[in-house]
Parts: C-alpha cells; structure tokens; sequence
C-alpha cells in the first residue's frame, strides 16, 4: 500500500510507501543545509550545474532540491527497483522530468562526471543490531549493497575536480567517514551537527581537489 505525502514548504506531493520507507529526518536536515549553502554561495550563479543523488530512495530529497537556482538536472539514482518505480512515479506527478533524471542502476555502474553529489546513504552496518522485515527498509538503511567506504570511493571517482559533497551520517560513524574522506584525498569543509533522538545527526560537506584543509567550520 502506498499514500500521498505533500511537501506544502516547496509545493510538492510525493508517493510513500506504507510499510517500509518513510520520510526521513535526516533526508529532510540534509536538504535544508544543502539549500541554506547555496542560498548563501550559489544565489546568483549564472552556469547551472548538474548535481547526483547517490540511493535516492522515492526521491525525497532531490524534490526537495529541485527548485534551487543552480540545478541544472539532478540525477538520482536508485538501484532497487520497486523503489525506483515509485521515484519514477514521483517525479512524474511533480512534473519535473526536465528537472530529475532518476536512474536504476547501481552507483557503481554510473559514469560521466557531476559538479555536486549528496547522499543519505544505508550508513549501518549489518552485524548492528536486528535488521527491519522489509527488503526495501533493510537496502536503505544497513550495508549490504553499499558501504559508506564505498560511497566515498565512488563520490572521489565521479565528481568534477573542485566538486563539492553532501552526506549525512549518525555522530557514531563519523570516524569512519573523516578516514574514507581523506583516504580518498578530499577535504572536508563542514561538518553540522543535529541533535535527533538518542544521536546526533551530522552532515558532512567536503570537496574534491585543492589543498589539504586544516579548518573546518563546524556548526552546532
């Protein structure tokens, strides 16, 4: 069963599914500190850039993006195919198939070259805890397609030099994810943290190429 959720804020409505898949926080922190960044950098840009969504799920986030001054296109791709299915639907009802280009494939079969990338990837590992009934719950949110090591290799792989991303993460693997960041070569410029819960949810926003950046502005 699925239902009709609206996103008054930007004038969108999108298919959710009933059991499994839900709108997330941390889709929703991610894409309000995107929007904020480039309100505040990008306001007046006059190339428009193309952006990738890496495990865009129903499509939450890119809806949410896909008004911003700078967006060329977004390409978001989601390898599980049920789910591509209802991202497919929700950029249709939304008319934004100029706008968003989603693709399932998995990431790392993706090619050519993108000026930003974000994520909110399956950031849990699978030996934590009981994983969730649902197939579709359970890809999303543990590693079992994709790793958050391999997240980076991909993000290093297939932004533009200069590229800039956006990952969300619980303050748990936060560790792992500055060691992948400079493992691959590429800085970290912000860190935010959200108080959600029982954790911290903290978005990390970093870029490849340049110099090693020894200053990082942190936001609480």
């Amino acid at each position: 069963m699925k239902y009709i959720e609206y996103l008054e804020s930007v004038n969108k409505k999108m298919i959710v599914k009933e059991k499994g898949l839900k709108i997330t926080q941390d889709a929703i922190l991610l894409s309000e500190f995107i929007k904020k960044y480039f309100e505040a950098n990008y306001k007046n840009i006059k190339e428009k850039k193309k952006f990738l969504e890496v495990g865009a799920g129903q499509g939450i986030i890119s809806l949410l993006l896909s008004e911003m001054n700078a967006v060329s296109k977004i390409f978001a791709v989601e390898i599980q195919e049920e789910i591509f299915k209802i991202l497919e639907k929700n950029v249709e009802i939304n008319s934004l198939n100029e706008k968003i280009i989603p693709i399932n494939k998995n990431i790392k079969n993706i090619q050519k070259e993108y000026d930003f990338i974000f994520s909110n990837p399956p950031y849990k590992k699978t030996n934590s805890g009981k994983m969730p009934e649902d197939k579709s719950e359970k890809i999303s949110k543990y590693e079992i397609l994709l790793t958050l090591e391999e997240l980076f290799q991909e993000i290093k792989r297939l932004l533009k030099n200069y590229g800039e991303f956006f990952v969300i993460v619980p303050n748990n693997r936060l560790n792992d994810v500055f060691r992948y960041i400079y493992k691959n070569n590429m800085n970290i410029l912000t860190i935010e943290v959200n108080k959600y819960k029982k954790t911290d949810l903290v978005v990390v926003h970093g870029r490849k190429g340049g110099k090693i950046n020894s200053r990082i502005k942190i936001n609480v």
